[in-house]
């Protein structure tokens, strides 16, 4: 097995955090600008919903070839995160200097190339440096990427009022390069990898074979141990709730300012301050997922988040901006509570030299689908009403309920949550003087 270690776990871990957070920061400020920036490039809601699925392709497609090259090139993994965050620091200039809607679609394909290169490495990284405690450390990690998420609108808002969103997009741009750099010098001096005489031995024996023995090889010991059929319903799971991720992380603000009647301002901070409090039930979700069944986890945040939405589509006409704010609160909460489960059932359920490639499908596959759901969404906004677009919404947490329930079912069935009960049994202190 890869041998990943850290002199300084837990500093090895917050910088792994904050290259999370900038990632997601990066990676989302383009979407969550948008209900700004429509006001000088004209675009409809299908377009705004365009920027946001092609970012996702090509998001989808580089995070395969992420995770494989991750688990091959073992040793240039520290370099991964700090391109990432270059690339995207490259397109905020992009942004910055478009007339146009070709312009944010080229920055959308850019910055979804850099967001690839954090998920399938990073994520594999924490893995392998809290093996017994990766749910506890993929919650705070899940956490600080959806507080990169969620800060976008209010410090769009607030620098456009300040100095204008291009000039924001052109210091975010510098802060971005220059955080890259630190960041490279960070991971190469915090996190060692290395390969096992076993592993080393494997590929020594793989040089020497042809090419179709090595395409076998890869399909028996790679693609066929991580394509289970359970990982696979955890990727269709995926798919659904990543879905609804991007479409409310690329709408909300457009809902609250068009359909409530809230200001930009009003809209920006509004939506800032529910996606920061879903972060932090994120962290609340690590911490179940090992006390009970990740499955469950995953179960218990689907659920919520159907009731929710069946609020949203009853209610969405009648209530005021207030209590519009208040359900997608809830509803926000019950989707990120989940946000580290998914991540962590993969991990659990593959072998640990193939978890990056794993990852690497567990969010190219996901999002390659996906991708097409912010820009049905912003069809149906554009063609009927916003009732309509909740359904939408409701139809795919629908279905992550339904793969939550198969999930569910396997792992108690085999004995996952029992099996945890004796663990924690067999860890108590014996000592009676206590």
């Amino acid at each position: 097995m890869p041998e990943v270690k850290s002199r300084f776990p837990i500093i090895a871990l917050a910088a792994l955090i904050f290259g999370h957070f900038l990632n997601h920061f990066y990676a989302y400020v383009l979407g969550a600008s948008l209900f700004i920036v429509r006001d000088f490039i004209e675009m409809t809601n299908a377009q705004i919903g365009l920027i946001s699925t092609a970012q996702i392709i090509i998001f989808a497609v580089c995070s395969v070839v992420v995770g494989i090259t991750g688990d091959r090139w073992l040793e240039s993994k520290n370099i991964y995160v700090p391109l990432g965050i270059l690339l995207m620091g490259g397109s905020m200039f992009i942004v910055a200097y478009s007339y146009n809607f070709i312009g944010l679609i080229i920055s959308a394909l850019m910055v979804g190339f850099g967001a690839s290169f954090y998920h399938p490495v990073a994520y594999a990284s924490i893995a392998d440096l809290f093996e017994e405690k990766k749910g506890v450390a993929m919650g705070f990690n899940t956490a600080l990427g959806m507080m990169g998420t969620s800060i976008t609108p209010f410090l769009v808002v607030v620098f456009n009022n300040w100095i204008g969103w291009r000039n924001f997009f052109k210091a975010f741009g510098v802060i971005a390069i220059a955080l890259s750099i630190g960041m490279f010098a960070i991971f190469h001096y915090m996190i060692e990898y290395r390969r096992s005489e076993e592993e080393l031995k494997e590929i020594q024996d793989s040089k020497s074979m042809n090419m179709e023995g090595k395409i076998n090889r890869w399909f028996k010991k790679e693609l066929l141990v991580v394509l289970t059929f359970f990982i696979v319903v955890c990727l269709f799971y995926s798919v659904f709730r990543t879905g609804i991720f991007r479409v409310t992380n690329q709408f909300l603000s457009i809902i609250f300012v068009d359909y409530y009647n809230f200001s930009l301002f009003e809209a920006g901070w509004i939506t800032t301050v529910i996606l920061v409090i879903g972060g932090l039930t994120s962290i609340a979700g690590g911490f179940t997922s090992d006390k009970i069944a990740t499955s469950l986890t995953m179960f218990i945040s689907t659920t919520g988040a159907v009731i929710m939405l069946i609020f949203l589509v009853t209610l969405g006409n009648v209530v005021s901006g207030s209590g519009a704010i208040v359900l997608f609160f809830v509803f926000i909460a019950f989707l990120y509570f989940s946000a580290a489960a998914g991540t962590k059932y993969v991990t659990e359920n593959v072998p640990q030299k193939s978890r990056s490639l794993a990852l690497g499908f567990l969010f190219a596959i996901p999002s390659s689908i996906a991708g097409v759901f912010p820009w049905a969404f912003g069809s149906i906004l554009d063609k009927s009403t916003h009732i309509w677009a909740f359904v939408f919404l409701l139809a795919l947490a629908s279905m992550a309920f339904i793969m939550t329930i198969v999930l569910v079912t396997k792992d108690w069935r085999a004995g996952v949550f029992r099996r945890k009960e004796q663990r924690t049994l067999d860890i108590m202190p014996t000592d009676e003087s206590i």
